[in-house]
């Protein structure tokens, strides 16, 4: 209950939008990466439908268009193929680890429950694909919740300018 009242009593508002533009910017870099890395065998567009799968994938989330749905049911097997490998890359995985724990700490600011449903449901996932979820103390060597959301955003923007 002591991690929970620390983050309540802190400026909520704020703490949340810092881990949604986090979570943007996470989303854009692991985008911008995986795209960069599958240009030169697929080309621009199947390369930008792969990363998008794969993010959709990772993240249990559904295709935002109906091309994005109709990659994602004629490439199955490559996207899975291309899912499993995530965790030997080290960029990119560590990328996914901090969009992990980012969204694991907004879930817990919007729904104000110590673990909801969809953050043990992305924790799966992330487990499923080999890939560790930080706590508090491996992001910024404590459990002050507003030092480790300025650590996670000053990682995000940095991962996503580097990724550009």
């Amino acid at each position: 209950m002591r991690f929970l009242s620390k983050i309540f009593g802190s400026s909520k508002n704020q703490l949340i939008e810092l881990l949604e533009a986090s979570i943007t910017q996470l989303r854009v870099g692991i985008f911008s990466r995986l795209s960069k890395k599958y240009i030169s065998a697929y080309g621009k567009q199947k390369a930008d439908l792969l990363s998008a799968a794969i993010l959709n994938e990772a993240l249990l989330e559904e295709p935002s268009n109906t091309e994005g749905d109709a990659f994602r049911k004629n490439n199955v097997l490559l996207i899975e193929d291309e899912l499993k490998k995530i965790s030997t890359d080290t960029i990119v995985s560590q990328a996914f680890s901090y969009l992990y724990a980012t969204q694991t700490l907004y879930l817990v600011f919007i729904t104000k429950e110590p673990f909801p449903k969809r953050a043990r449901e992305l924790g799966e996932q992330a487990t499923l694909l080999s890939i560790y979820i930080p706590n508090t103390f491996d992001i910024c060597g404590s459990d002050n919740v507003q030092e480790c959301v300025i650590e996670i955003m000053n990682y995000a923007t940095k991962f996503v300018e580097e990724s550009k």
